[in-house]
């Protein structure tokens, strides 16, 4: 066969390999190169392979794009690979690859082969769900840590397909979307900062021992680094040998079908605005993504947030230049854009164990929302303390990592509830367990949309380690164990949000004013101290009173919310507060407290009345919610 006769220019648009009726178009990005080409090796009749170098002429270059068209070609038949100056290089269009399906194996730009994408797949009627953020309950989680621990008793363990067979349990928790760590193609192995080694170094250095880690080097489990392929999913978190590409996009359906979206966070190194721009759009196309968690700098934030084709995708930032974006008079149909940033999770910590000069910060965050945009809140988040660590240890353990424990954030601003590290001791459990409880009601309680850490619902620990990104193993793998160990505290969170998906007043549908724009005699929130209606937030206070109410909220539409009043005190003693009085013939009732484990009951269930206008004793570090019927 002689392709040279069978090649002609080919389209720059789109990048990679492409199939046609009569040959394939390959069009890749190689920058500042003298001399460079295509190695194809492509399948005869007979079943064998046949290799052939193609140069690109200049003829076949448009900008850093060069390209060509083969005919008479069956893509599926055909992998490649980039010479540029005679080096094999990447092609970062690629949008599949051969070499990397296993976990943790060193692998050399030469042994990796890049090919056409799956076709063929059946969406069926899948759709973007567009969940509202005030709707939205966000589930952060590392997909091969979520199900690699044999205790997860799936059948593809830290694969996509191990997601998939947990639906059932995320369903059963009530989250409506799952943050993915990044689950796109990154390189795992980390080399040692001293000995960065070029590819052909590479090859040198496994010459003798193929396959296997160098002495020094670490495994990135999170995936944070720039050596990445953005176009294809992770080819080792696939159940089948190149089944990457078709079990992410049936993991997407199955999540859409229970309900649950997919957000993808993506890192970006001084990428090229456009460049991202290209990865995103690819991603909600192809793979129908619900949106991204931006992370990286710098990333191109009005380019991204006024690109027509992602007005229905979410998008996460630390913060997006709202007043350049919005106006009074243009506001979007649709709130895609949200702020993502840890200012809630330090402040709402050291609230928790007790810090001074925390209401003002607190009471700003539980009512912090937006009309033209979302916000996201956490506590926990995948870089420092799981919630258990968080009440449990006051100072990282991070030996496990090689670096001698000098990694990670000195300041996690946990209280270990005098014991550090387990403890048997039940004075001590005790107060940890309602430490977190406390932490699942300052979030639940908030009305921004609540992100939360794969298994804080079941008291997942790291044994202290608050940067576990080089750990695959069971430090950072999750537990499962701990479901069964910890059923009743899964069922105290479960019951947490359930609560808060049916009450409206709690879901931060528009900002809260504090007046009564409604004119029915209470203003939308009101805060209360020992006398209601007046907080004490003098710098020494760690108790309030916070009264949501309910005309400010309808149950479908019509029906008018119950208010709902929440005493909090994270002082070390008691304290007291005023309940405020309420309209004629109603009464407060007492739904839960944080002193006890048992899951929030039903509205309908029988609950303590407390008379309208009653003081009442918060004990220490108590959490109690009250409900006006």
């Amino acid at each position: 066969m002689k392709l040279k006769l069978n090649m002609e220019q080919g389209n720059i648009l789109p990048k990679g390999l492409s199939s046609y009726k009569d040959g394939i178009n390959v069009a890749v990005k190689i920058p500042h190169a003298k001399e460079c080409g295509l190695f194809v090796w492509i399948k005869t009749k007979d079943g064998q392979e046949k290799k052939y170098k193609i140069p690109f002429s200049d003829a076949f270059r448009v900008g850093d794009i060069s390209c060509m068209y083969l005919k008479d070609i069956e893509a599926q038949d055909c992998r490649y690979q980039i010479y540029a100056d005679g080096r094999i290089v990447k092609d970062e269009y690629a949008v599949k690859m051969t070499g990397c399906e296993k976990w943790g194996k060193a692998v050399k730009q030469k042994d990796i082969y890049y090919g056409m994408g799956d076709e063929g797949f059946d969406w069926e009627e899948d759709r973007l769900l567009k969940t509202p953020f005030e709707d939205s309950y966000f589930y952060c989680m590392h997909v091969r840590g979520f199900t690699k621990h044999i205790s997860s008793k799936v059948a593809h363990r830290g694969t996509f397909m191990g997601v998939v067979e947990k639906i059932p349990y995320l369903k059963e928790l009530g989250i409506t979307a799952v943050e993915l760590m990044p689950a796109y193609e990154f390189c795992e192995i980390i080399y040692k900062e001293e000995s960065q080694p070029t590819m052909e170094e590479v090859a040198k250095q496994y010459a003798l021992e193929p396959n296997r880690e160098r002495k020094g080097d670490k495994l990135n489990y999170w995936g944070y680094t720039k050596e990445c392929q953005y176009f294809m999913p992770k080819t080792s978190y696939a159940a089948g040998p190149g089944q990457a590409a078709k079990e992410f996009k049936h993991m997407v359906k199955e999540l859409h079908k229970n309900g649950i979206e997919v957000i993808m966070q993506f890192y970006f190194e001084k990428e090229n605005p456009g460049f991202i721009l290209e990865v995103l759009k690819y991603w909600r196309i192809e793979y129908h993504v619900d949106g991204f968690h931006l992370k990286g700098d710098p990333i191109p934030l009005a380019l991204l947030a006024t690109e027509a084709l992602l007005k229905d995708t979410k998008l996460f930032y630390y913060s997006f230049p709202y007043e350049e974006l919005y106006t009074d008079v243009m506001q979007p149909s649709y709130r895609h854009l949200a702020s993502y940033r840890d200012d809630f999770m330090y402040d709402m910590r050291r609230y928790l164990k007790g810090d001074e000069n925390m209401l003002p910060a607190v009471l700003g965050h539980l009512r912090h929302n937006s009309d033209n945009h979302g916000v996201v809140q956490y506590v926990t988040n995948y870089y420092g303390f799981t919630l258990a660590d968080l009440v449990s240890y006051e100072r990282k353990h991070n030996q496990a990592n090689g670096e001698e424990n000098r990694d990670g954030n000195e300041y996690n601003y946990s209280w270990n509830c005098g014991v550090e590290g387990a403890s048997r001791k039940k004075s001590v459990t005790a107060l940890r367990r309602q430490q977190m409880r406390n932490a699942f009601n300052l979030l639940f309680l908030s009305q921004a949309s609540p992100l939360f850490l794969a298994g804080d619902e079941f008291g997942n620990s790291q044994k202290g380690n608050n940067n576990p990104y080089c750990l695959d193993n069971e430090i950072s793998w999750l537990n499962w164990n701990g479901l069964e160990k910890n059923k009743d505290w899964f069922e105290y969170v479960k019951s947490l949000i359930a609560f808060r998906k049916a009450h409206p007043v709690l879901q931060g549908i528009r900002p809260l004013h504090l007046m009564d724009t409604l004119a029915c005699g209470y203003p939308d929130v009101s805060y209360h101290g020992s006398q209601a209606w007046r907080p004490e937030l003098e710098n020494y206070n760690r108790h309030v009173g916070i009264m949501y109410c309910g005309a400010y909220g309808k149950k479908n539409r019509k029906e008018e919310d119950n208010s709902i009043f929440i005493a909090y005190n994270m002082h070390w003693q008691k304290r007291k507060l005023a309940l405020p009085k309420l309209t004629k013939g109603k009464n407060w009732y007492v739904l839960s407290t944080t002193e006890k484990a048992a899951p929030l009951p039903k509205a309908e269930d029988k609950l303590e009345k407390v008379e309208s206008g009653q003081e009442i004793e918060l004990k220490p570090r108590t959490i109690v919610i009250y409900l006006a019927k």
